[in-house]
């Protein structure tokens, strides 16, 4: 039972951080106004899209800043381990939707 819940962690944890590092690079794309793939926001409904778009790529962002402010140190610790335990908490809900949806 134990061993179930523990690679239910690990898988949700690592599928979550490898499907916001992707969704991440392709907000990148999408907000780069000198890319093809430039998405310009005109409507409300593209205002819709990039929220839907951040919140798949929320933890890998989230990680990326908190990891600079450790190497730099312009954050306390205690908000740069927050935002890891919270990108943490964040992936795992990412990659679990994401198991629960391919494993049902």
């Amino acid at each position: 039972m134990l061993n179930e819940v523990l690679l239910t962690l690990i898988f949700g944890l690592a599928i979550g951080f490898v499907i916001s590092g992707v969704v991440s690079n392709v907000f990148g794309l999408v907000t780069d106004g000198d890319s093809v793939f430039h998405f310009p926001v005109t409507s409300d409904a593209r205002r819709l899209a990039m929220i839907g778009i951040l919140l798949f790529a929320g933890p890998h962002i989230l990680f990326r800043a908190a990891n600079r402010a450790l190497r730099v140190g312009d954050w306390p610790p205690a908000y740069t381990f927050t935002c890891f335990g919270l990108c943490s908490v964040w992936s795992f809900g990412v990659g679990f939707v994401a198991l629960k949806l391919f494993l049902i």
